[in-house]
């Protein structure tokens, strides 16, 4: 524990001789690969990487894109300071003593957005809540609160505490804009993507969902490239990012050629098909895209034999969205798509009874529900 404190410790101090920020990329525990080959991908370092969390680093005005343009993060936020507190002198000193002025204007409206806390001596969430806020509010000389919301988020882990300033706002990143009407226990934006970004699926090669639901994989496999500067931010008024938001809220999209992706998506109930080409519909618009995606109305038993290569990626009927045995029938699909690649997500360890052993497969949550994704390719 020691080591990796004084790591993370060795980072802040680096950054602050190079003109690097460290940053946070919280996401769903089990798909931080995803989130990794983005940030990779993207050219940002990572420096460490945890359950649901990767610390990475990049320059400051870079934030605006991060938000914008990681589709597997649920949330991005900067790390002001981390240090050891088993009392309350000690997180309020420490704060005091922080970087915070460096990122907040003297009349910030301070909120204490989130605390977590595991395995330390302070537990109290309120107390906690109320020493840091005012430990912020001493360490800018106090402030009217008048101004742009500063949301922080606390982790205090074995009497570790991660001080974070969140830079994208209490909606969190899954929250596209497109999708108001869902079907029962629709997977999150950022799970759909994340799978897509660990099948590494070729947008060259046709891409089918057969239980598409209300239409997330498709439709974010559709904006898989494309910013999502359609929404609001919380550090678009920051007067150290203001002009950044400007910039990218102009131009960011305008040069990214959308593909003629071949997109198809099924399911047995023709009302959430329904619902699922108006949320395309305003996906289209929010995205500025026209890639085509074929919605059909249709039972997975049905679809005609695809004897091209194919992505099949699937959130499969369990839990609420459940009406039929799908495993005892699941092996159909291998029928319909002889030369797919197939990714699909189900909470039973007997899938593989059924389908036929994973060449890979990890846990993680959906929507509340411990379930694995089961990669075949």
């Amino acid at each position: 524990m020691k080591k990796k404190n004084e790591y993370i410790q060795n980072i802040l101090s680096n950054n602050s001789k190079m003109g690097d920020t460290t940053f946070v990329a919280f996401c769903t525990s089990g798909l931080e690969g995803a989130l990794a080959n983005e940030l990779r991908k993207n050219n940002y370092k990572i420096t460490y990487s945890s359950s649901g969390r990767i610390f990475f680093t990049a320059d400051l005005k870079d934030t605006p894109s991060i938000n914008t343009k990681l589709k597997a993060a649920d949330r991005i936020a900067i790390l002001i300071s981390q240090f050891f507190a088993e009392t309350f002198d000690e997180l309020y000193d420490n704060i005091l003593k922080s970087g915070v002025k460096d990122y907040v204007e003297p009349n910030a409206k301070i909120t204490i957005e989130k605390i977590k806390v595991t395995n330390s001596k302070l537990s109290a969430t309120g107390a906690i809540a109320s020493v840091v806020k005012k430990a912020i509010l001493d360490n800018i000389k106090g402030s009217n609160e008048t101004g742009p919301e500063y949301p922080f988020i606390i982790i205090l882990k074995d009497d570790t505490v991660y001080l974070l300033l969140d830079t994208t706002g209490n909606i969190g990143l899954h929250k596209r804009g497109y999708r108001i009407k869902a079907s029962k226990a629709p997977i999150r934006e950022t799970i759909a993507t994340g799978v897509i970004i660990l099948s590494h699926w070729n947008s060259e090669i046709p891409l089918f969902d057969p239980f598409c639901g209300s239409g997330t994989i498709p439709i974010e496999a559709a904006i898989l490239e494309v910013p999502n500067i359609s929404r609001k931010y919380v550090s678009e008024n920051w007067k150290i990012l203001k002009k950044e938001w400007e910039i990218i809220k102009k131009n960011n999209g305008k040069n990214i050629k959308t593909e003629n992706k071949k997109i198809y998506a099924s399911d047995v109930d023709c009302q959430v098909i329904n619902i699922a080409k108006e949320n395309y519909n305003r996906a289209k618009k929010l995205f500025n895209i026209n890639t085509n995606i074929d919605f059909k109305c249709t039972d997975f038993r049905k679809l005609p034999v695809f004897n091209e290569p194919a992505y099949v990626i699937s959130n499969l009927p369990y839990g609420q969205r459940i009406e039929v045995d799908i495993l005892k029938e699941i092996k159909i699909l291998r029928e319909k798509f002889p030369k797919g690649k197939f990714y699909l997500i189900h909470p039973s360890e007997d899938f593989e009874k059924y389908f036929g052993k994973a060449t890979k497969k990890f846990k993680f949550q959906n929507s509340g529900i411990w379930t694995y994704l089961y990669m075949y390719y």
